[in-house]
């Protein structure tokens, strides 16, 4: 509920900042979030969608020095921090691209996804399909029999390599030496090869 209120006011906002000819241009990251500069992540449409004109601009980051990325998962914002500001330099490429107006038989979606293009074209950056939020997102959490699911068709598939009648290194009695050589292959233990 509060979300929806927060993103509805951030729009306002936004389009009161620029339709007012006197304010300074309004910097937006259209992805939302810290990406690894590998990929570019699925653009939010907020800054799309107010008539403005949009001039984009890549940011591709160095790692000569530094990675600029902050993984959350991986270290706290604070520790973050320090490794940038210990860090002899922080060196990024920026290319300001031409500005972009949404043309008038494009949706917004549309117009997102052009200056996306444009924008991993110059960094040399992959576009993605997904939101930069996905990360965050706990599958098993909302999901619990999705990831059984899962499990249970991967233990198939596994099965299905093993022998008939038996799993891979069990003895067989009445099985012969060709079968009992062929389980060992499939078993594939470490230290534990049959002499054939």
């Amino acid at each position: 509920m509060h979300q929806a209120k927060d993103r509805l006011l951030a729009a306002k906002l936004m389009a009161d900042h620029v339709a007012d000819p006197n304010t300074t241009p309004l910097l937006i990251f259209p992805e939302g979030t810290c990406v690894n500069n590998e990929y570019c992540v699925m653009f939010k449409r907020g800054a799309f969608d107010m008539g403005a004109t949009v001039h984009p601009v890549a940011i591709k980051y160095n790692k000569i020095f530094v990675d600029a990325f902050w993984n959350s998962k991986r270290m706290s914002f604070t520790q973050h921090l320090g490794r940038l500001m210990s860090s002899w330099a922080v060196v990024c490429d920026v290319y300001f691209l031409e500005p972009q107006t949404r043309l008038d038989d494009e949706s917004v979606d549309e117009f997102a996804a052009r200056v996306q293009a444009m924008i991993a074209k110059q960094a040399k950056l992959r576009v993605v399909p997904w939101d930069g939020y996905l990360k965050y997102y706990n599958l098993g959490e909302k999901h619990p029999g999705l990831i059984e699911k899962r499990r249970k068709v991967f233990a198939d598939q596994l099965k299905s390599c093993l022998p008939p009648g038996g799993t891979a290194g069990s003895s067989n009695s009445g099985g012969s030496k060709q079968e009992e050589t062929a389980a060992a292959a499939t078993a594939g233990t470490k230290g534990s090869k049959k002499a054939v």
